[in-house]
């Protein structure tokens, strides 16, 4: 059997405990009442509309021609697009043929710097982009990030449209850090061969009209943006930012400007809330019960197989940790996850299958002592047999949560309960491979290496020695 130094035990649990640690528990500080998260816990896990409630919006036909169901799903198509764009993976929308509405449906728990309803507001939005001259604007408000933002272009702005979304091919964001610790987020859209021509002939820097000018950027009635141009643009493609242009805004703005404009006008007929189908307490029920579950299980373990108890609770708590970390955004940063009561029951199945792996390899250990064989070889044997056990076990389980690495790889349109299942489930299935089986192995290997745990009793078995 292959020997294993003995520290390599202890390594391996204090990794895995500090890792948890942080997972579970996350970092965070305050300056004032503002909260700087550095590392996202259990705690800062967003929870989905089942649990946490949501805002339903209505739209309803802005002009008095019918519309048709084609019209409805067209429109119903640009807003999904757009929250798939944005990474939201639990959500409602679907349209009313009888009555010309459709109806959205987005978390209160959104990880943005608008409100449920603000966000619901702009990804329901005509969404239809405006290059214009100069920065004239109306009217200056205050939006629920606490920040200034104008509205209604006014004057010549008002007047000229440079670009529009018609020369619009796709957009983008991305961040920049010309100085350590300052980071700026951009939106960079690209314009089509039309688009990129025009935007060509109104920057260059022999006759370009706005070369050294300042234009803006607008999305329908808001300015996103108002960049000086400083250089030419070759390449048709225009990135902007603002001194109010977070990473969630940047995000925002580029997903319904990549969706492209609602090909039918809609106004806004009612907003209104959804309550939560399980209740708030739902994370705090979860992580009661969880404890309590991982406490009995390494009682009943250890009462019957002794050592591998411990090696049973730090491969629960590893595996809980590693998904919490994938679920939070630790593991995953950027990543939009609403965890919903599908996603829960996932987790759960996942913590019993590492629960199981581990006692497959126990119980075969236990028997195979039984036997009259000696602790090394007993061990081999039942590393052996689990290998086989937790091969089986992982092909099953990618198998079935196969969609999860769809969505999470392509993106798409999957979403709500089955979305959360599958990628909870399949991420479970790859992090057992790890808990359940090779970390098990290798501190087994490790302890067995210890005189005082040479003992089959001290794996349950009966005292051959």
């Amino acid at each position: 059997m292959k020997r294993i130094a003995k520290p390599v035990s202890f390594i391996i649990a204090i990794l895995i405990l500090a890792f948890s640690f942080l997972s579970l528990f996350g970092i965070s500080y305050y300056v004032g009442d503002n909260k700087t998260t550095v590392i996202k816990g259990f705690g800062d896990i967003d929870w989905g509309i089942d649990t946490t409630g949501g805002t339903r919006l209505v739209l309803k036909n802005a002009t008095d021609d019918e519309m048709s169901a084609d019209n409805l799903k067209a429109n119903t198509k640009v807003i999904r697009n757009r929250l798939a764009n944005y990474g939201l993976n639990d959500y409602e929308v679907y349209f009313l043929d009888e009555t010309d509405e459709i109806v959205v449906v987005v978390p209160r728990t959104i990880d943005s710097d608008y409100s449920s309803k603000g966000f619901a507001q702009l990804i329901a939005s005509k969404g239809y982009v405006t290059v214009r001259p100069s920065d004239e604007y109306k009217e200056m408000v205050i939006d629920e990030a606490n920040s200034g933002a104008f509205v209604t272009p006014a004057g010549e702005t008002g007047k000229t449209v440079l670009l529009d979304s018609e020369t619009i091919s796709k957009a983008s964001y991305f961040d920049y850090s010309p100085e350590k610790g300052t980071k700026y987020y951009y939106v960079n859209i690209t314009f089509n061969q039309q688009g990129a021509d025009a935007l060509y002939t109104l920057t260059n820097s022999m006759s370009g009209a706005y070369y050294n000018q300042v234009i803006s950027v607008w999305l329908d009635d808001l300015m996103i943006a108002n960049p000086t141009v400083s250089e030419e643009m070759i390449d048709g493609q225009l990135s902007f930012s603002s001194i109010n242009m977070t990473e969630n805004k940047a995000k925002l703005y580029s997903s319904i400007i990549a969706a492209g404009v609602l090909p039918y006008d809609m106004t806004v007929s009612s907003i209104d809330t959804v309550d939560p189908v399980a209740g708030y307490a739902v994370s705090d029920i979860f992580l009661i019960v969880g404890i309590a579950a991982t406490l009995l299980v390494t009682v009943l373990m250890i009462l019957r197989y002794r050592v591998f108890g411990g090696i049973a609770l730090v491969s629960v708590i590893g595996q809980v940790a590693v998904l919490v970390a994938i679920i939070s955004g630790f593991c995953i940063p950027g990543r939009t996850f609403l965890m919903d009561i599908s996603g829960a029951c996932a987790l759960a199945l996942c913590v019993v299958l590492s629960v199981i792996s581990v006692s497959l390899m126990a119980h075969t250990l236990k028997e195979n002592l039984d036997k009259g064989m000696t602790v090394r070889a007993a061990a081999e044997e039942a590393i052996k047999a689990s290998r086989k056990n937790i091969f089986d076990a992982l092909s099953g389980m990618l198998m079935f949560g196969s969609a999860g690495l769809t969505t999470a790889i392509f993106g798409g349109l999957a979403v709500s309960s089955i979305y959360n299942f599958c990628f909870v489930l399949f991420f479970g299935a790859v992090v057992n491979f790890f808990m359940g089986y090779l970390f098990p192995e290798l501190m087994l290997r490790s302890l067995i290496s210890f005189k005082a745990l040479k003992k089959p009793s001290c794996y349950g078995g009966k005292n051959n020695d």
